[in-house]
């Protein structure tokens, strides 16, 4: 579904600006994001667009590894390369948060 969200394609309207947005917003935000990024995605600011090469906000609380997107976050949670599940505080708290923001 965030991959969806992210594509920009939903008709809901919702793409991966505001899928940034909210996540920079929830209270769990230290155990996934980088924090050198959180405040342009509270402003909306499209990073693909600000920086010139990718840049990786999202972070593994488990292994450390980094991310472009949301969606590659929850795709190596869900994958066996580290300790790190979809059960796990953080992951969880994201997950109840975006749905409540987005359903």
């Amino acid at each position: 579904m965030v991959i969806h969200l992210e594509t920009g394609n939903c008709d809901s309207g919702v793409d991966i600006i505001d899928i940034n947005e909210s996540a920079a917003m929830c209270y769990q935000w230290r155990s996934y994001l980088d924090e050198d990024y959180r405040d342009e995605m509270l402003q909306c600011v499209d990073l693909k667009e600000e920086y010139a090469g990718t840049v990786y906000p999202f972070e593994c609380a488990q292994c450390e590894a980094s991310f472009p997107k949301l969606s590659a976050l929850f795709q190596h949670v869900e994958s066996s390369s580290c300790e790190q599940d979809l059960d796990g505080k953080a992951m969880l708290k994201l997950m109840t948060w975006l749905k409540k923001r987005h359903a």
